[in-house]
């Protein structure tokens, strides 16, 4: 398990083992993260789907193979997310918002850990937030503050 080493101000620093992006690498890693993302959201949307279709054919006594088979498309679905979720978590960025397609990744700035948030249909990264803000504390780009380094460790 990734621990954060605390600072005194509650200030969170760079995790070893973990990746970190700048802006720029993160968008290098667009190309890639955003087909991962369209497949997402449109997997996510199908669970839904097939979600309503359980609950409709569960409340009107459907015959028990339609339900079944209904939770079986639910099962491959929910593997084909989970794939989803794991190829992001190779390229390094984290899902936050699988119906949204919002994706953050990593980044060191200011001397503290941030992230770097990205929502599908955007052409870049235009926000970052601290790492346990809310959505509402989303930040335009243009005021991270100076992105440090990531030093390997000695």
């Amino acid at each position: 398990m990734r621990s954060l080493n605390r600072q005194a101000g509650n200030q969170e620093k760079a995790v070893v083992g973990r990746r970190y992006f700048n802006v720029i690498h993160a968008e290098r890693a667009l190309v890639l993260v955003r087909r991962i993302v369209a497949d997402m959201v449109g997997w996510y949307d199908r669970l839904l789907e097939l979600q309503e279709a359980f609950e409709a054919a569960d409340a009107g006594g459907a015959d028990r193979e339609i339900s079944e088979g209904i939770k079986s498309e639910m099962s491959k679905v929910a593997e084909k997310l989970h794939s989803c979720m794991l190829e992001l978590d190779d390229v390094g960025a984290e899902v936050k918002d699988w119906e949204a397609g919002v994706v953050d990744f990593p980044c060191v700035a200011g001397g503290r850990e941030v992230r770097l948030c990205w929502q599908y249909g955007q052409d870049r990264i235009c926000y970052w937030h601290d790492i346990h803000a809310c959505p509402g504390g989303r930040k335009p780009i243009e005021t991270l503050p100076v992105a440090d380094s990531i030093k390997s460790p000695a």
